[in-house]
């Protein structure tokens, strides 16, 4: 999947090296930094990243346009240029590793990361297991379809649709479906890897695909033969959150503190223009805004 047209540099590029050795470390299941070992008792996870000069965050390697790999073979996206201002707003490096559906929350919980910056719905379910910030990113999910073949929702109704493994896309398509006049559960086949859902979709295997709006636009460029539909509201919101282990509040405050500190900056809406602007590969206007606490 190429990047978006409008290349200008807005974050240190900073990762590649750490982020070749990180995935490597987390394949083979070797030991992790300093900064990913369980916090000392009284110690926030930030004293130890702060140490240690390094976070390591867990992030994915086929979310275009939120994160991926460029042409080049390196890790490019919104949720990396995020996660690098992050970082330096702290005066650390970012050290990526390849997180999937899966991993992305168990890898929090053991240790293996110390943020996931790797486009995580908040939901209910999701926050007993980590804690979120803020919301960073907002959108809504919708289907990718055979362009020609399916013109709304209602045409997908009684039809089997693909949906990414663990995705909240599933509950949003089974609650629109119930609120809509068709109760009871919709066939849905969960797909760990992504291009074999849009695949899947090619080759009439299932009507649909249900994602983030702006992931199915990005996996649609360049398909004639594939469309996304495009409903006010889609079948659900999508609210990110960056998802850290629970219980550590000195962490989720330096991270909304620095999101804010971004947006007041101006830098995270040069990073949503070089990522979801007109001039993008990806196209969504700002669905909402960060909040940005007064200082007093």
């Amino acid at each position: 999947m190429r990047s978006p047209r409008n290349r200008h540099l807005l974050t240190r590029r900073r990762v590649l090296g750490g982020a070749t050795l990180a995935v490597g470390l987390a394949a083979t299941g070797s030991a992790c930094s300093s900064s990913s070992a369980n916090p000392r008792s009284g110690e926030s996870l930030l004293d130890q990243i702060t140490e240690a000069g390094v976070v390591k965050v867990g992030t994915r390697v086929d979310n275009p346009p939120h994160s991926s790999y460029d042409d080049s073979g390196s890790w490019d996206g919104f949720d990396i240029d995020i996660a690098n201002a992050i970082a330096d707003q702290w005066g650390v490096r970012v050290e990526l590793v390849q997180v999937d559906e899966l991993t992305r929350i168990s890898f929090l919980k053991n240790g293996r990361i110390d943020l996931a910056v790797a486009s995580i719905s908040k939901t209910v379910e999701r926050g007993k297991e980590v804690d979120f910030s803020q919301t960073y990113f907002f959108s809504t999910q919708t289907f990718l379809v055979r362009a020609g073949e399916v013109e709304s929702y209602e045409d997908l109704v009684g039809q089997p649709v693909a949906a990414s493994r663990g995705s909240s896309s599933i509950g949003n398509w089974t609650t629109w479906l119930a609120e809509n006049g068709h109760p009871g559960e919709p066939e849905i086949e969960q797909f760990g890897d992504k291009r074999a859902a849009v695949a899947a979709v090619q080759q009439g295997a299932v009507a649909g695909w249900t994602e983030d709006h702006e992931v199915l636009a990005a996996y649609a460029l360049n398909q004639p033969d594939l469309t996304v539909l495009d409903v006010p509201g889609g079948t659900g919101v999508k609210l990110d959150g960056i998802a850290m282990r629970k219980d550590d509040s000195t962490l989720r405050n330096a991270v909304n503190l620095a999101l804010q500190e971004i947006t007041g900056s101006g830098q995270y809406d040069e990073i949503y223009d070089r990522w979801f602007g007109p001039e993008s590969d990806a196209p969504l206007p700002a669905q909402g805004a960060l909040e940005v606490w007064p200082n007093g």
